[in-house]
């Protein structure tokens, strides 16, 4: 049976990984919550839901997620900005999602009279703005992001005046920058880490050191894992494990034993590959079988991977260079 999805309206959490602000703290007109959640293992998926006559605006500080609106799926690492627009049922399907840093807020645009302090002109000239963002999801310069949004975050925690009016004027500014920057075109990965991530794909069952992919970047180990991250947003290793699980998901459901796979993708032992891969989804391999049977899902991974397969086997038949 297919759950209805629910009007979700997070409340107040401070702990070691997730901090939310919500609106009885913030005391801003507009701004349901804002919150910052960082993960080293892989959490519970998120249920359908949907903010009523909000904005929810998520940004990805690294790792990969992925998200789905309307039937379409959107994968997300360091550097996205994601938007759902008011009433939109959003979730992130099945599978819990994997490690990963974010903020994230909720605008109430229910009335532009009382919106972040803005004369209400001007609020609803922003409010329609952001109603005709050309997509959902963007990408914005990581560093310079990540420093912004931390120092609102941070102006809202100490919660006096002046800090609340610093914070907002702060999140304005980086709305603004939103809509310009989403008339932008996406971000393009240069030609050195493009050529890399087209080698990880083609050799994702070997074992990928990362001397080995500097080289093939003809970049300096530590040059190489800079601009890797700032442009992937996360970092090679983390990206290599990310595929590789995704490749995993999908032997395991053809039967591979554990052994078998973690063998295939070049894991130094079955232990540490069931360790990495219940870091990435929070099951073991046999749990996450067990979860899927009758299922008949293909996870993402899947193409890139035959195609790797592909390619190495072409290669062990001396086919290709």
């Amino acid at each position: 049976m297919v759950k209805k999805p629910i009007a979700w309206i997070d409340s107040p959490v401070y702990t070691k990984e997730r901090q939310i602000l919500t609106s009885q703290t913030l005391q801003v007109p507009g701004l349901r919550m804002i919150g910052h959640h960082s993960t080293a293992h892989a959490i519970a998926a998120l249920d359908s839901h949907y903010h009523e006559d909000c904005f929810e605006f998520t940004y990805f500080l690294h790792g990969n997620v992925r998200f789905s609106v309307g039937g379409h799926s959107y994968p997300l690492s360091g550097g996205d900005l994601f938007v759902t627009f008011p009433n939109e049922v959003h979730d992130t399907g099945a599978i819990p999602m994997s490690l990963h840093q974010m903020y994230w807020f909720q605008l109430d645009v229910s009335d532009p009279s009382r919106f972040l302090f803005m004369e209400p002109g001007a609020a609803r000239e922003l409010i329609e703005l952001l109603s005709r963002l050309p997509a959902r999801v963007i990408k914005l310069e990581a560093e310079a992001t990540t420093d912004l949004l931390s120092r609102v975050f941070r102006f809202f925690e100490k919660g006096d005046t002046v800090s609340r009016m610093q914070g907002t004027h702060l999140l304005s500014y980086f709305l603004y920058h939103v809509v310009e920057c989403a008339e932008m075109p996406r971000f393009l990965i240069t030609p050195d880490i493009g050529r890399t991530i087209d080698y990880i794909f083609q050799h994702l069952s070997e074992n990928l050191p990362m001397e080995e992919l500097a080289r093939v970047a003809l970049l300096s180990e530590s040059r190489f894992k800079q601009k890797f991250k700032m442009e992937m947003g996360t970092s090679p290793r983390d990206f290599v494990n990310y595929h590789k699980v995704e490749a995993a998901k999908n032997l395991l459901l053809e039967g591979h034993s554990v052994t078998d796979v973690a063998m295939e993708l070049s894991f130094s032992s079955s232990n540490y590959f069931s360790s990495v891969f219940r870091r990435y989804t929070s099951f073991s391999p046999s749990e996450y079988v067990q979860s899927m049977e009758g299922a008949n899902r293909i996870s993402p991974g899947n193409e890139d991977y035959r195609k790797s397969r592909r390619g190495r086997n072409q290669i062990h038949r001396g086919k290709t260079k």
